[in-house]
């Protein structure tokens, strides 16, 4: 009797997948660099990079002696018309950040330890997008001490929708609501002070919810979101208490908090390290959204670095996460879904990088921000590099080439026919054990298996996932 196959055909249709093409801009700086030198008296401590509607850029960067911010245009070139020749010079060796607020820009120092004193010396000043300084804000453009507490060791300062100013510090006082122009809003809350006990907000939604992280919980882990006009309306997320932060059930102990961002919608996404010894040091992308952690990223809110891989920035558009890693000396990017597939750059999985500390992405070009060392390991020039992203959408079709065929039900052997774009193949029982690996046979043994239902699981070489389920009888 002829023995007849029964063939299962998967049809992709529309089926559609990312792929990351990743190059330096010529066009920027010097061969796609932007380099600035400082003196050997003074070590640069941090930078950061903000970037402005028209792809212009604000370079912050703090030293040792004086804080600095560069102005460069979209071509990586200083910006003459801006401040004094591209840059603005600030005594202040405070910790310096900045923000948009419109056209201004908004630049705080937070305190700083002095003498007996406890901390003293945060300020908030206000310049035009020329880099002038803006006397209709505050006080001829400054916010002196405007945390009172007595150790106000933090500062962060939130734009509203409306241009208002929210004001934390991590000390136990409350935040404070300031009108655009700098005056604090007595007509709000109890005489300005927003009376809610987690600080720190991070952004405001197009909802108009706002997003703050605790830094004084257990490394950063506890976020509230909460309608500024009805702060009982709110709901509190302790990452603590689910299984991003934990491992095989149990709670991990040593993590850190390397960044937290958020987007428009409201989106959260933040990068933890963890050192739990005996356990190999990791990292992890969590992703929150809705309030919640996202249950459609990976299915479980959080995707985990390779062993001994550190996670140390990221950035979120056109759908899709792109991460700085570091494994070693080596620094490199790679780049998650929303779905929390890993997707591939120029067909790899990492694309490496000489430097960085930081990246700041856009729709189609990311910035590598670094802080680079002299003959004598002195910490005095500052990088950035400019990368041009194209990210094509690929589909596939119901053509010969681009179908998948599976026996089924199962006998002896699974038999697949079209697979040449898998990358492997893995069968699980019902249950989710995985019982079969390959990587792409046409022919896989499944004689010692016992009847009954399974799940097979492709994934493509682009990272795309599709699972079937099959039965052998």
């Amino acid at each position: 009797m002829k023995k007849l196959l029964f063939f299962l055909v998967v049809f992709y249709g529309t089926q559609s997948f990312s792929q990351i093409n990743i190059t330096k801009d010529p066009a920027f700086g010097n061969g796609g660099i932007f380099t600035a030198d400082f003196s050997n008296s003074q070590t640069i401590l941090n930078t950061n990079i903000i970037v402005l509607p028209d792809n212009s850029i604000l370079y912050l960067i703090n030293s040792t002696e004086k804080n600095y911010i560069l102005k460069l245009t979209p071509n990586g070139a200083l910006d003459s018309s801006f401040a004094n020749n591209g840059k603005l010079e600030f005594q202040e060796n405070n910790f310096m950040n900045a923000m948009l607020q419109g056209d201004k820009i908004i630049v705080c120092f937070g305190p700083k330890p002095s003498g007996d004193d406890p901390y003293e010396g945060s300020k908030i000043i206000r310049y035009d997008h020329n880099g002038i300084l803006d006397t209709t804000f505050g006080e001829n453009g400054v916010l002196n001490e405007v945390t009172e507490s007595i150790n106000p060791q933090a500062l962060s300062v939130l734009v509203l929708a409306d241009q208002s100013l929210i004001i934390t510090n991590s000390d136990s006082t409350n935040a404070k609501k300031f009108t655009a122009d700098g005056m604090l809003d007595t007509t709000f809350g109890n005489n300005g002070e927003i009376s809610y006990s987690y600080h720190f907000p991070m952004g405001q939604s197009s909802n108009g919810k706002i997003t703050t992280c605790d830094i004084s919980s257990i490394s950063s882990s506890v976020f509230s979101f909460y309608d500024l006009n009805s702060l009982e309306t709110n709901t509190v997320l302790n990452l603590n208490q689910h299984s991003c932060h934990h491992h095989n059930g149990a709670l991990l102990q040593n993590k850190t908090n390397l960044s937290t961002r958020m987007t428009s919608n409201g989106m959260v996404y933040s990068v933890f390290e963890y050192k739990n010894y005996p356990l190999p040091d990791f990292s992890r992308l969590i992703v929150i959204k809705d309030d919640h952690l996202d249950s459609n990223f990976n299915g479980n809110g959080f995707a985990t670095s390779e062993d001994y891989e550190q996670f140390l920035d990221m950035g979120f558009s056109q759908n899709q996460f792109i991460i700085l890693n570091q494994k070693g000396n080596q620094k490199a990017l790679n780049a998650f879904s929303t779905t929390g597939n890993a997707l591939k750059i120029n067909n790899n999985r990492d694309f490496n990088l000489l430097s960085g500390h930081e990246i700041e992405l856009k729709d189609n070009f990311i910035l590598v921000n670094s802080i680079l060392p002299d003959q004598n390991q002195n910490l005095i020039r500052v990088k950035i590099e400019k990368y041009l992203v194209q990210t094509e959408k690929l589909s596939t079709s119901n053509t010969s080439l681009k179908k998948i065929e599976i026996e089924n039900p199962l006998r002896d052997f699974l038999n697949i026919r079209n697979a040449e774009d898998a990358e492997s193949l893995e069968l699980f029982s019902i249950e989710g054990k995985k019982v079969l690996e390959s990587k792409n046979d046409k022919k896989i043994n499944t004689a010692i298996l016992p009847k009954g239902n399974y799940i097979l699981k492709i994934t493509m070489k682009n990272s795309e996932h599709i699972s079937k389920k099959l039965i052998k009888n």
